[in-house]
């Protein structure tokens, strides 16, 4: 098995080794070392990267993996050669973002177990963000506002304490009596990390050395997910960055308001409730224009009885469209055929014998109900919806009653 070096010392970004077996898999190349200090994914946490260099050469670590026999396999860009003694160079920047993620899940996870009762499924480090899925008692979905800022405060209180983390290997009789949050997933060759007094549980994954290291924890929302609660954080330098991020657009958000970061809620407020008045208004007014050229096309003469009125208008919202042609079909013996742009409105008053939904079939693509159909085509089309029922019209009783 391979000497996995991390589990001394997460913070070895260098070692020495010797390449013992490689292997080509669908062009890849692989390498296993007989020790190394590359982390494989593993238990949600992904791997490392770095390089491997030799006298004479040197290759990017792309990916790494331990299989099943405790060997862990590094993917390389170029080939290694068995026998080849190598140096490892560990990405730290990626080494140290994993651990303060992991390390912030484990602080996280005992929390919930502690005041919420939730037992952690899962954990999922990606790359802007990360994720626990928890089961809780009774089988909730759902944290509270309180619930969750409780949540943080605990755990970056925790953090601020810098309490030490100790990751070890107990004897069985040790271990037996160890008070761990959950039962190990293993059997044998069980990893314990304990936090302070307050976290315990068995972990293979890298972590810092102290819980200041963590440095911070952002909770970003808890969510239902599968029957769990999926609570989905960023810490460390990623919650710093936020923070960073957030506040930037904040400012631009109240220099562009004219109002103090701490108001932009309310001033936010206002302005949407500004902002829907001001629609209300403009469609008002909208409705009425468009209810005016709809008059001003009116033609009293063509269909017996029934004002006919052939209306093209330019692009315009679909709201006001559709509330001025229900108040004009609303009056009794109109037909209605609009276009605005491509868009169709084919519609008729209660007391009108026409089908709007055959009629507009007819000249474009659309359909609907009898008394009013909407469709796609050029606007040509409402002019030949307008000879159709005058053509087919002539001497025909258009009412209903």
């Amino acid at each position: 098995m391979t000497d996995r070096l991390y589990y001394e010392d997460s913070y070895l970004w260098e070692f020495e080794g010797r390449v013992l077996q490689i292997r080509e898999e669908g062009g890849s190349h692989w390498a296993v070392l007989d020790r190394s200090a590359f982390y494989p994914t593993s238990g949600g946490q992904p791997y490392d990267t770095g390089t491997l260099s030799w006298t004479g050469g040197c290759t990017r670590v792309l990916e790494v993996q331990a299989d099943r026999y405790g060997e862990v396999w590094h993917r390389t860009e170029t080939p290694l050669t068995p026998g080849t003694e190598v140096r490892g160079t560990i990405d730290g920047d990626r080494r140290t973002d994993h651990m303060e993620q992991h390390g912030g899940e484990h602080m996280l996870a005992g929390a919930i177990w502690e005041m919420l009762g939730g037992t952690t499924i899962g954990l999922h480090l990606g790359a802007e963000d990360s994720s626990i899925d928890v089961s809780l008692p009774e089988g909730r979905t759902h944290l509270t506002e309180e619930e969750i800022q409780a949540l943080e405060d605990r755990v970056n209180a925790r953090i601020r304490q810098d309490a030490p983390i100790r990751c070890w290997f107990p004897g069985e009789e040790e271990l037996a009596g160890l008070p761990l949050r959950k039962p190990p997933t293993v059997t044998a060759h069980v990893r314990i990390v304990a936090m302070g007094d307050f976290e315990m549980v068995a972990c293979g994954g890298t972590h810092p050395s102290s819980t200041g290291r963590i440095g911070q924890i952002k909770i970003l929302s808890a969510v239902p997910s599968k029957g769990k609660v999926r609570v989905t954080f960023v810490c460390g330098r990623r919650a710093e960055k936020l923070f960073q991020e957030y506040m930037r657009s904040a400012r631009k958000a109240g220099n562009v308001l004219s109002c103090p970061v701490g108001k932009l809620s309310s001033c936010a407020g206002e302005l949407k409730a500004r902002l829907a008045d001001a629609e209300r208004r403009l469609n008002r007014f909208e409705t009425e224009r468009v209810l005016a050229r709809i008059h001003e096309n009116e033609d009293p003469d063509s269909l017996k009885g029934i004002v006919l009125s052939v209306t093209a208008l330019e692009e315009t919202d679909a709201k006001p469209v559709a509330e001025a042609a229900s108040r004009y079909i609303a009056q009794d013996g109109r037909i209605l055929l609009l276009s605005v742009g491509e868009r169709l409105t084919f519609a008729r008053s209660r007391d009108v014998n026409a089908d709007m939904n055959e009629l507009i079939r007819r000249v474009a693509r659309g359909g609907g109900k009898p008394e009013m159909a909407s469709g796609a085509g050029i606007p040509q089309c409402a002019e030949v919806a307008r000879k159709i029922l005058v053509t087919e019209g002539k001497g025909r009783n258009w009412r209903n009653r």
